[in-house]
């Protein structure tokens, strides 16, 4: 595997081992589309996913950030992030959004998202809530 990172990165790396934040494993639920279903029949849509185990940083939403969301996040809520752009939920195509599955818990998001860089390493902060 290549290193991805400069010698400029490993400064802001090495602050955020000793923060805790360290990569944890987690199976990414990429969605991908969603089927009709029989609303006739009462058959509900489905919406369909594929799986893809990674690794991302995970730490507690911080308090600060739950209430300065004006009531979007709350305690349980865990931030996340990664270099891979994921799908938000979006009512305007009924996309239910990206999910993951970390220590046994299925998550989906919530609010939008931000990013970040370290050093050259482009990040995606998410806020998951467990489903």
């Amino acid at each position: 595997m290549e290193n991805i990172y400069t010698n400029g990165d490993f400064g802001v790396i090495r602050e955020y081992l000793e923060a805790g934040l360290l990569e944890e494993p987690v199976v990414f639920k990429l969605y991908q589309s969603t089927t009709a279903g029989d609303p006739t029949r009462g058959v509900a849509k489905t919406f369909v996913y594929i799986s893809v185990a990674s690794t991302a940083i995970i730490s507690a939403i911080e308090q600060a950030d739950i209430v300065y969301s004006g009531g979007i996040y709350k305690i349980g809520d865990i931030k996340l992030q990664t270099p891979r752009l994921l799908k938000e939920v979006d009512d305007t195509t009924q996309s239910p959004g990206d999910r993951v599955i970390w220590r046994g818990n299925e998550y989906r998001p919530v609010g939008k998202s931000a990013s970040h860089y370290i050093g050259s390493y482009l990040l995606y902060d998410y806020v998951f809530r467990r489903v």
